[in-house]
């Protein structure tokens, strides 16, 4: 049998004029998935054995198609009795066939084969148009990461459906290039869906250029996420004490109180007195009539009142020895509230946001031009990490599934390790809930994961079991490499054997959204929209001591305030209320960077004088303060007051 009579019957895949197809050797033995082929010595005395490296795709010529397999490895052959060696051997993975149908004479690429291949069949490498036909699948929306490794005037394109619907991961080893291939497939897919809604989970802020204007950055200043805003379990979990007995009671006194403070918000709202006192014995005999206020339910509620019901039931008490866990949930509230890290569960107490202000904020509805938004949570608290995931997971899957499947949400999870960990031990139980149930179930209703990490055997491992595609990076650890190699469908598992040799930015493509596994050289990213290194330079920084009074000056005020923008230089998209706590801070700096009163009798002051310009700006701004408290917390509003006053009186 000729390969010109098959060439004949497969028209529709012409060879390029520079193309030289070459016969690289001879079956010896076929399975139903493997093949075991001798390399031609005239490839070996030529010196092209480059065309049968490992990954390489290559043909078999049979009666009825073109058999596709990949090189999965190689070997010396056996010696002979004069110890002169037979050849060279590899080992060939069977992927599918390239078929024409006989009616419509339109050739595809398939996986699966249906005509096995027989021993002594010639096998010869890839056309470049052979190669096209195989990975570039023609009238499917999908998007250009690169180019093949084997051919790389070949474009390397990944089905953006089958990528999305399916969930992905992108993992590798830190330098290997992970963030990068983050961001250049993000942007492929945003320039092909400008509409599309993306939230991107950036714990160490590495993404903040990425997308330039395309991208709604969210840090710790500018995140409302409220407290009511949670479910019940997610609540408890942020409130309630870590050691199960006391928080099992903690959580009953949660239930009953949670609900009540619903209740009186709404009562409140109903009335037109959002301020005014409400009766809480009132409140109590309404619960048993009320059933549209679930504790679930996003209906907004005042930390305040919680703390108010809280002290309610603490005077019904008959025992004082009951009064324990009443305490600590006053303790752990109250140690919230005065926390900055926190205050973005704590803002607009006195007029919460609107639901669809919050949730189409960090979803982009409508997406006003910037179809991502980036949740930086560098400046989060390693605690509060998991409850953060949690609820905007949450939120994702119950948006998707109240507007059925009309808003497509892709979450991104950069450093997954992070917050869903394969050791239970570890905590973060409902955010490893909420991805679980995405992972299995978001497909149906629309939501699609993005697992980024660099230590896949430290996933649950359930996770990454579902995602159908991988873009697997240099992993140098050899519990990932198993990690990855159980995940990896066909027989392209071999292929995995060499990932600690790939090079940075270069990755294998396994699964779903190709039509076979594919070693992709990766396109180059514009340096503007490279994410940023979260290494630090060593050499570079300790060639000269950067430690100036006011470099350590600034951080230690970082540090003191737990934020990266103590004094507020970058202002917030959405204002942050401050608390007495934050007004008693700000009045201890402002009075401590004042100068220092003068003598007794000196002219600064007198009974009768004015003081002097400094002191009424340092006024100004206190008073401006106080303002902005009494509107969001009317009852601080006093107290501040007249803490301003005396303390202007006495230090200024």
């Amino acid at each position: 049998m000729s390969t010109t009579n098959q060439a004949g019957r497969l028209a529709a895949v012409k060879p390029q004029a520079a193309f030289k197809q070459v016969e690289i050797g001879r079956i010896r033995n076929v399975g139903s998935s493997v093949a075991t082929i001798s390399i031609n010595k005239s490839v070996i005395r030529n010196n092209q054995l480059q065309l049968a490296q490992i990954g390489t795709i290559l043909k078999i010529v049979t009666s009825k198609s073109i058999v596709v397999a990949m090189v999965g490895s190689l070997k010396i052959g056996s010696e002979d009795e004069e110890g002169m060696s037979d050849g060279c051997l590899a080992q060939l993975n069977i992927m599918g066939e390239i078929t024409t149908n006989e009616t419509t004479r339109e050739t595809k690429f398939f996986r699966g084969v249906r005509s096995f291949p027989v021993l002594g069949e010639a096998v010869y490498n890839m056309s470049p148009a052979e190669l096209t036909l195989i990975f570039n699948r023609e009238g499917e929306a999908c998007i250009e990461v690169g180019r093949l490794q084997q051919d790389n005037s070949i474009i390397a394109k990944v089905r953006v459906d089958d990528l999305l619907s399916k969930h992905f991961a992108i993992i590798g080893s830190t330098g290997s290039g992970k963030s990068c291939t983050v961001a250049l497939v993000l942007q492929a897919i945003l320039n092909e869906n400008p509409m599309g809604h993306v939230v991107l989970f950036d714990p160490h802020n590495e993404y903040s250029r990425s997308f330039g204007n395309r991208a709604e950055a969210i840090d710790q200043d500018s995140l409302d996420l409220p407290l009511w805003i949670f479910d019940f379990v997610e609540t408890c979990e942020l409130l309630c004490s870590e050691i199960e007995d006391q928080a099992r009671e903690e959580t009953e006194i949660l239930h009953d109180v949670l609900l009540k403070a619903k209740r009186l918000y709404d009562r409140s709202v109903q009335n037109g007195e959002i301020s005014s006192q409400v009766k809480l014995d009132d409140v109590e005999a309404e619960l048993h009539r009320s059933t549209h206020i679930t504790l679930d339910s996003p209906v907004p509620y005042r930390i305040r009142d919680v703390a108010k019901l809280i002290d309610h039931d603490m005077g019904k008490l008959e025992n004082s020895s009951n009064l324990a866990p009443y305490k600590r949930l006053k303790r752990r509230i109250a140690s919230l509230i005065a926390d900055p890290r926190y205050q973005f569960v704590f803002k607009n107490q006195a007029s919460p946001r609107p639901i669809e202000e919050i949730v189409g904020r960090i979803f982009r509805l409508p997406v006003n031009g910037k179809p991502i938004s980036c949740l930086d949570f560098s400046g989060i608290p390693s605690e509060a990490l998991n409850i953060v995931v949690s609820v905007v997971s949450r939120l994702a899957f119950e948006l998707a599934t109240w507007s059925e499947r009309k808003l497509p949400i892709l979450l991104v999870c950069e450093e997954a390790h992070r917050y869903i960990p394969r050791d239970k031990s570890l905590g973060f139980n409902s955010t490893r809930k909420i991805i679980s149930r995405i992972a299995k179930e978001g497909r149906k209703y629309g939501v699609s994961l993005a697992i980024v990490s660099q230590r896949p055997s430290e996933l649950e491992p359930s996770t990454l079991s579902q995602c159908s595609t991988i873009f697997s990076m240099r992993l140098s650890n050899e519990l990932d490499q198993n990690f990855v190699r159980a995940a990896v469908p066909d027989g392209a598992a071999e292929l995995l054997s060499f990932l600690p040799s790939l090079g940075t930015a270069e990755t294998m493509v396994f699964g779903e959204s190709v039509n076979l596994p594919m070693r992709v050289i990766l396109n180059n990213l514009p340096a503007e929209y490279r994410p940023h290194s979260s290494s630090a330079k060593f050499t570079d920084l300790w060639k000269r001591d950067v430690a100036t009074p006011q470099l350590m000056e600034k951080v230690f005020e970082r540090w003191r305030a737990r934020s990266l923008n103590p004094g507020g230089q970058s202002a917030p998209s959405v204002p942050v209320t401050p608390t007495v706590q934050d007004t008693r801070a700000a009045l201890r700096n402002r009075v401590a960077r004042a100068p220092a009163a003068p003598p007794h009798g000196s002219a600064m002051r007198s009974g009768s004088e004015q003081p002097s310009e400094l002191a009424l700006q340092v006024r100004q701004r206190l008073q401006a303060k106080a303002a902005a408290a009494a509107q969001e917390r009317p009852q601080a509003a006093s107290a501040v007051k007249s803490m301003l006053n005396s303390a202007f009186h006495k230090n200024i």
